[in-house]
Parts: C-alpha cells; sequence; structure tokens
C-alpha cells in the first residue's frame, strides 16, 4: 500500500499533458483536486474533484487549499504556472520545489543566457535590439535569424525571419507574447540538435538523459515543429566530457536541490550551444523514456515532494544511467492547421511489442490553429527497441500506417522523420 494513500493534491492547470500527473497520483493512492479557468479541460475529466479557479488567482487557490484541506499544490509542463504556484505554496507553507528567484532566471531566456555564459557555457549568440527598430541596431544582423519572446513556451511568438522587413514585421508580433515585453533576436543555427534532461535529489544533480533531436523546416519563417527524438544521443559522451560538469556547477550554484530540468542545443563546434531550457517537467515526457529504460519514475519523485516536502522513491544516483541498454524514440505526428476529421491506425500500432505509450494531444474533430507552436502535434510515440535497425523498421511501419484527414478526406500530415536519418 502506498504512503501516500488517502493525501489531497491539488493541481493547477488541466491540460492534457497533466493528465500523466492525475493518472500517477491516483495509481499512488492520491485524491486529486484539478483547477483552472477552463469547464472541462481534459484533466478535470478524470480528476477526483475539479473547480473553475484560474490558476493566477493566488488569493483563490490559497483560499480552496485551505478549504479542502489539501496536502499539496502542484504545477507541471507550463513555464507561466510555476511562479503562482509557487507563490501559493509559500503562503500555505507547503513544499514546492523551486524558489520564486531560480523560477525568475528559468522561465527567462535572456536571464538563464547570462547565467550560462558565466559558467563558461556556449549559447546562440544575439544580437541587441529596442522595441523602435533603428537602422544602428539592424545594420550589423546576418541572416537570417530567430525572433523569439524571452519568457514564453510551446513555441509560441517564435520566428524564422530572413530579411530586414521580415524581422520589421515579426518583432511586435513576436513582443505580443511576452508579459514582460521583451524579445530576443538570435542566430538561426542548423547544426543538429539535442535535448538533455537532469534530476536534481537532495542536492545531488544527476545527468538523467540525452536525446537527438530531429525537426521538420517545411513551414518556412516558422519555428521548426519536432519529428522525433532519439535515445541516447549520439553526442552524449562528448556532452559529458566537455560541458557536462558545466551544467551541474551552474545548477549547485543556483542552490537547486530538487526537482527536474530540460535543456536544448544545437552542437557547435564539438560543444552544445544552448538555447532553450525548462525548469519542470518537459512537454516531450522524456520521463516515459527514463521510467521504461532505468525504471526511475520522475513524475512519482515529483509527486512525492509536493506532497512530502521529500523527493524519494528511487535513489538516482544508484540508478541513473543515460547511456541506456536499448534503443528509443519519441515519435511525433504532425499535422498542418485544419479541423481534423479522422485519425487512423492508432489501435494497429498500440499493438506492436517496441510501442510502449502513445500519448494523444488532439482527437478528431479537434481544430489545428497555430503554426510553429506544439498546437501541430497530434500525438507522441514512445519506442524502445533493442537495435538501432529495429528502432528503424518500427519508425518506418508507423509512419505508413497512420494517418490524419481533414473534412474533405486530404492528408493533414506534414513531412514524418525519416527512420534512417539517425
Amino acid at each position: 500500500m502506498s504512503d501516500l494513500k488517502g493525501k489531497k493534491l491539488l493541481l493547477l492547470g488541466g491540460i492534457r499533458l497533466t493528465t500523466n500527473i492525475v493518472k500517477r497520483a491516483q495509481e499512488l493512492g492520491v485524491y486529486v483536486i484539478v483547477t483552472d479557468y477552463l469547464i472541462d479541460s481534459p484533466a478535470k475529466q478524470i480528476a477526483n474533484e475539479s473547480y473553475l479557479i484560474s490558476t493566477t488567482d493566488i488569493d483563490a487557490i490559497v483560499d480552496l487549499a485551505k478549504k479542502l484541506k489539501v496536502d499539496g499544490v502542484f504545477t507541471a509542463y507550463i513555464d507561466s504556472m510555476l511562479l503562482y504556484c509557487q507563490k501559493a505554496c509559500e503562503k500555505l507553507n507547503l513544499p514546492f520545489y523551486a524558489t520564486s528567484e531560480q523560477i525568475d532566471i528559468m522561465t527567462n531566456k535572456d536571464k538563464f543566457k547570462k547565467i550560462c555564459i558565466a559558467h563558461r557555457l556556449q549559447v546562440v549568440k544575439e544580437y541587441e535590439l529596442s522595441h523602435q527598430i533603428n537602422e544602428k541596431e539592424i545594420s550589423d544582423i546576418q541572416y537570417p535569424v530567430v525572433v523569439k519572446p524571452a519568457d514564453s513556451s510551446g513555441g509560441k511568438g517564435i520566428f524564422i525571419c530572413y530579411t530586414e522587413k521580415e524581422l520589421r514585421e515579426k518583432y511586435p508580433e513576436s513582443l505580443g507574447f511576452s508579459k514582460r515585453k521583451k524579445v530576443l533576436v538570435e542566430e538561426y543555427m542548423t547544426g543538429e540538435q539535442v535535448q538533455i534532461f537532469y534530476t536534481m535529489q537532495d542536492g545531488y544533480v544527476s545527468l538523467s538523459a540525452m536525446s537527438d533531436r530531429y525537426t521538420n523546416k517545411e513551414q518556412r519563417g516558422f519555428a521548426p515543429i519536432p519529428t522525433a527524438h532519439i535515445f541516447p544521443s549520439k553526442h552524449l559522451a562528448t556532452f559529458k566530457n566537455t560541458d557536462h560538469q558545466k551544467v551541474v556547477n551552474l545548477i549547485k550554484s543556483m542552490k537547486i536541490k530538487n526537482g527536474v530540468l530540460f535543456i536544448q542545443a544545437f552542437m557547435h563546434q564539438g560543444r552544445v550551444c544552448i538555447h532553450e531550457m525548462g525548469f519542470r517537467n518537459a512537454g516531450s515526457q522524456a520521463h516515459k523514456i527514463i521510467k521504461e529504460l532505468n525504471g526511475i519514475d520522475t513524475v512519482e519523485m515529483m509527486i512525492r515532494h509536493s506532497l512530502t516536502g521529500e523527493m524519494k522513491g528511487q535513489n538516482i544516483k544508484d540508478l541513473e544511467r543515460p547511456e541506456f541498454d536499448s534503443w528509443a524514440c519519441r515519435l511525433y505526428t504532425i499535422a498542418r492547421k485544419g479541423k481534423i476529421a479522422k485519425i487512423k491506425g492508432f489501435n494497429k500500432i498500440i499493438r506492436l511489442t517496441e510501442v510502449f505509450d502513445i500519448t494523444h494531444r488532439h482527437d478528431e474533430g479537434n481544430t489545428i490553429t497555430q503554426i510553429g507552436t506544439s498546437d501541430q502535434l497530434v500525438s507522441t510515440i514512445f519506442i524502445k527497441a533493442e537495435t538501432k535497425s529495429q528502432l528503424a523498421r518500427v519508425i518506418e511501419e508507423i509512419n505508413a500506417t497512420i494517418k490524419v484527414e481533414d473534412e474533405k478526406g486530404e492528408n493533414m500530415l506534414l513531412q514524418t522523420f525519416n527512420p534512417y536519418s539517425f
């Protein structure tokens, strides 16, 4: 019997990804309450109880938590919710894995870049521009460049500009996605991409996993959408020998004791060149790969911390091994804008021995409205295989099986991941 049985968890935000948290907490015997400003968000549909209170209304959250006598308040996957959750926990004297100062640095891309530079980590080159772009500022820019809000997530407000005209057009649009009203203009990198995952437990910093990130670049002017992550990364050994300890030193310098974080980077001149990070559960759900291959359940550990103040469950120092003994893939189904009428093939692929999980982000009847964001992800398929060639064959079969069609019966899928490119 779980030692968490009967405890109450108030979860802020009911997006579809959050159903991972709800289900795992319920499996541990936790009574889960979900609140947000939506009447029928996905996590509310499976929660034990739900409320129509905005996650940004800290006083109302605190009052609700006191009324329900909850043991913990938690949120995941969305940067903008972290500070509200931390403030609520602070007022309630409940545990939260991050401080307001840590959240401020980790959710603001410009502040995080500065601390990376201080620890001798490479970051993507940045151009300084004011809101009123002048000729002197723009004269030295080499195109293409990436324009992005300093404090957004999910790919929102990110554009690739190939000319000065495009930069002038997209800059104010990107600015509209920033609460801090700050936009970064960076060099457009074309090197191989990687994603790196860390777990912190009682001050011990562990490299949990590293993947090679592949993207679809069909949509000119918008952020490329991921098509697949392959584990382990071909660059893992290089990273461990060059920059891993620098990242560990950065994390320790911020006095981070518990939690999970991820870093997105390009490979540049034999080292990682960092451009994004998140101090939270990643929307890419790498935790499922880590659990399947190393037996470490970071979702359970985060739930446990929010309810008890201790990130227990497994000893990551003994179990963590990012090299893995098998190959793994997070394969994405991505679609263009439009209304989804039919989704076909998933009943077949879930029976494949190598497929151990599928997360659906859209259902039939949903409409994809945003380009260059996570809104274009229809599903994520988790695959494990003993060999590289076996993994490639499974990916090829999945690509041939899944169909997503609009109301006219036309294909909505963008170009799929090439299974023989890694």
